[in-house]
C-alpha cells in the first residue's frame, strides 16, 4: 500500500523550556516537577528513537523523491505514480525492513522533496530514506549517512560516430555545446588551461539543448553529465545509434541513497540490501532497465563498473581530470 502526501518539516519540542519549568516547579511542589518530568519525557522519545522502530510504530516508511530526475527519481505524468532506478533500490529496501520487523502490513509514504530541502529533510525526520540522484559527499557526510554508492555520474563527451573524434586532443579547436556557468564549463576552462588546448564553446540553457545543439551540426561535441546526456539522447530515437560517448571523463561523482546519522542498525540494513544487489547483479539489472532505449543502452563507465565491483559508501568530493 502506498500513500502519498506533501513533504512538511515538523517542529521538535523546545525541551530547555520544559527544563526550565521544571527548575521553578521544583522549588514549589515536589509532585509538580514529577509531573513535568513526566510531560518532558513523553515528548522525547521522537527524538531517541531509531529509524526502524519509529517505522515499526507509525506503520510506514517515509520515501523521499524527485519531481523530475530522471531517470533517478520521477512522477510519471500520465499517471502520477513515483518510479525510478533509486526508487527501485529503495523499495528493495523496504522489502527488507518488512522481513526485519515482521511486518507484511507496512506501507510506503512517498513525500516530495527537492534540491534545498533533501538533506534537512533527512535530518529532521521528515523522511527516513532520500531516493533521488544525490552526490554522496564528504561535506554531506557530516550532516547524513549515506548507502552504498548506486550510481557514479561523470562528465562526459558524446559525439558523433563518424566524426573522427576519438580523444580530446581531437576536439582542438572544435565547437563543444556546454549549460553555461556550470562546473562541467569550469571543467572545460580548467582542462584547456592545463592541457594548453583550445576549445571553441557553445554555451547553452540545458543538457538538452547541447545535445540538440550536436543533432543539428551546431557544435562537434555535447558536454554534461553521462546521465543527463542520456535522456535527451534517446529522444532523438533510431538515430541515437549515430552518437557515442568518449572513453575521457572530467569529473565523478558517486550517487547514494540517504539516511539519518547516528543509526547503525539501519545502515547496517541498508547496506545489507545494497551490497547484495551489488554482487548479486540486481544493480546491473536495474541500471539496464533504466537506461536502456531500443537503441541500446548507456555504457558502463569505468567507474561505474568498479562501483558494481567494490561496494562503497566513502564521501567524496567532485573528482577533476
Amino acid at each position: 500500500m502506498t500513500i502519498e502526501k506533501p513533504g512538511r518539516a515538523v517542529r521538535c519540542p523546545n525541551h530547555f523550556t520544559l527544563l526550565f519549568k521544571m527548575s521553578l516547579l521544583s522549588k514549589l511542589n515536589p509532585w509538580a516537577l514529577m509531573a513535568a518530568l513526566a510531560l518532558a519525557l513523553a515528548s522525547a522519545p521522537a527524538l531517541a528513537q531509531d529509524t526502524l522502530t519509529h517505522i515499526a510504530s507509525s506503520g510506514e516508511l517515509r520515501l523521499g523523491h524527485r519531481e523530475k530526475s530522471l531517470p533517478f527519481s520521477y512522477k510519471d505524468a500520465s499517471t502520477g505514480k513515483v518510479q525510478g532506478y533509486t526508487v527501485d533500490i529503495c523499495l528493495q529496501i523496504f522489502e527488507e525492513i518488512k522481513k526485519e520487523l515482521k511486518r507484511p502490513d507496512l506501507r510506503v509514504t512517498y513525500l516530495l522533496v527537492d534540491g534545498k530541502n533533501r538533506i534537512t529533510d533527512v535530518k529532521n525526520n521528515v523522511v527516513d530514506l532520500e531516493c533521488g540522484g544525490t552526490a554522496n559527499t564528504a561535506a554531506r557526510q557530516k550532516e547524513i549517512s549515506f548507502s552504498h554508492h548506486i550510481f557514479v555520474a561523470s562528465s562526459a563527451f558524446l559525439v558523433h560516430k563518424n566524426s573522427g573524434i576519438k580523444t580530446l586532443d581531437d576536439l582542438q579547436g572544435k565547437k563543444i555545446a556546454v549549460q553555461g556557468k556550470t562546473t562541467n564549463e569550469n571543467l572545460l576552462r580548467a582542462n584547456e588551461r592545463t592541457f594548453a588546448r583550445k576549445f571553441n564553446y557553445v554555451l547553452v540553457d540545458s543538457t538538452l539543448d547541447a545535445v540538440n545543439a550536436l543533432a543539428k551540426g551546431e557544435a562537434d561535441a555535447a558536454f554534461a553529465d553521462d546521465a543527463g546526456i542520456w535522456i535527451p539522447l534517446t529522444r532523438l530515437g533510431k538515430s541515437m545509434d549515430g552518437y557515442q560517448f568518449l572513453d575521457k571523463r572530467l569529473s565523478v561523482e558517486p550517487y547514494s541513497i540517504g539516511l539519518r546519522k547516528d543509526d547503525p542498525k539501519f545502515k547496517e540494513l541498508v547496506d545489507r540490501v545494497t551490497r547484495r544487489m551489488i554482487q548479486s547483479g540486481e544493480m546491473t539489472a536495474l541500471y539496464k532497465k533504466w537506461f536502456s532505449s531500443e537503441q541500446g543502452t548507456l555504457p558502463l563507465s569505468m567507474f561505474m563498473k568498479e562501483a558494481l565491483r567494490r561496494p562503497s559508501d566513502i564521501g567524496v568530493e567532485q573528482i577533476a581530470f
